[in-house]
């Protein structure tokens, strides 16, 4: 089973490490590297951007990805696993794919 999760970035930021993560420049036609995949590769709709905003990031995915399972997260906002709760570092309570696998079985 293969999960991809993008995380639809502008700017350079700090990461998770799990390696569904795949973090994904939006936007990025006409724009700095940043260090990140871009969505203005393959079928894209990367120059529609100021329009769509993280859409044009799932619609690349759409086109150009070959997952089982597919989603997306923007750089600051992610699913809590069941490690969420509290304070503190909020990239150590992001979930897991282990937690996502555990998820999409239960579906």
């Amino acid at each position: 089973m293969k999960i991809t999760v993008i995380v639809a970035v502008h700017k350079k930021y700090r990461m998770p490490k799990e390696k569904c993560y795949l973090p994904l420049h939006v936007g990025r036609e006409g724009k700095a590297d940043i260090g990140f995949a871009g969505d203005n590769t393959g079928d894209n709709i990367s120059g529609k951007n100021p329009y769509y905003c993280e859409l044009t990031g799932l619609y690349w995915m759409w086109k150009n990805m070959d997952s089982d399972y597919k989603g997306l997260v923007h750089y600051r906002r992610y699913f809590a696993g069941k490690q969420g709760a509290g304070h503190g570092d909020k990239f150590n309570r992001i979930l897991t794919e282990k937690e996502i696998k555990s998820l999409l079985r239960k579906s």
